[in-house]
């Protein structure tokens, strides 16, 4: 059978994501769609399954909806990212890419930025953005890079158990329990798969949060410590440093 037959896309979108100075995605869950996503301004690292892509303004990247990652920001001192984002539908048989860098065109940059541009229209417009997209995926999948990767369902649930539950008191011991495997095997499926601890996994997501709050709140370091769920302020400090590089009071003032 052709690896081409059987492809469609659906649920096409759009989304813009301005920051300031430095930012952390946490990423999502495996139901995340994949991703063109056009660099407009400030550089940025994906890090999924123990890799890391880095990028810059001007890169065009692809982010499959089938691998979890997050991804770390700077801006001097802007950051600008612009997603196209669906639900690529395969065959069996079908292509399976990573995260990449697309060796794109013009044409490809100002077709996604076309498609942007209509996804905030009417009924007529979506069609057209559909007929776009279909003529820039013929022109874009081609030059892709295959994967031989294949997604561990028992660390897509781990990662989803630690997303759906970052906010609440719950051990190793829990997540290993929920993911019907032991401590140790949920210790090395992270190292890995991801090149961390699920402990730093967790502290990622929580920095993330504190960051959110940080930059559009004028809440007290000791209650985004609290809302962010770390188990003292110190503790929150410390973290938030290791993973910034800065103290929460510090990042606040760079805003």
């Amino acid at each position: 059978m052709d690896k081409k037959q059987n492809f469609t896309v659906s649920d096409l979108s759009v989304s813009n994501h301005s920051f300031t100075l430095h930012h952390f995605c946490r990423g999502n869950s495996n139901k995340r769609k994949t991703r063109f996503g056009l660099i407009e301004k400030g550089t940025g690292s994906y890090i999924y399954l123990n890799k890391k892509l880095v990028v810059k303004e001007g890169d065009i990247v692809y982010i499959p909806e089938q691998i979890y990652c997050y991804s770390e920001w700077y801006g001097n001192p802007e950051i600008k990212v612009t997603y196209i984002s669906c639900f690529m539908n395969y065959n069996s048989n079908c292509f399976v890419y990573e995260p990449q860098i697309l060796e794109a065109d013009r044409e490809v940059w100002d077709g996604l930025s076309e498609i942007a541009t209509l996804l905030s229209g009417d009924f007529s417009d979506e069609l057209l953005a559909y007929s776009i997209f279909y003529k820039l995926l013929r022109k874009i999948l081609p030059g892709m890079i295959e994967s031989a990767i294949s997604t561990d369902k028992t660390l897509q649930n781990a990662i989803s158990y630690i997303i759906n539950n970052w906010d609440k008191p719950f051990s190793v011991k829990d997540l290993a329990s929920n993911c019907c495997i032991s401590e140790s095997g949920v210790y090395h499926l992270f190292k890995k798969q991801l090149g961390q601890s699920p402990v730093s996994f967790l502290n990622s997501i929580k920095v993330n949060q504190a960051i959110r709050f940080l930059e559009t709140t004028d809440y007290s370091i000791s209650k985004i410590s609290n809302l962010s769920n770390f188990n003292s302020e110190n503790h929150f400090r410390k973290v938030f440093a290791e993973f910034t590089g800065v103290t929460p009071s510090k990042y606040r003032k760079q805003l």
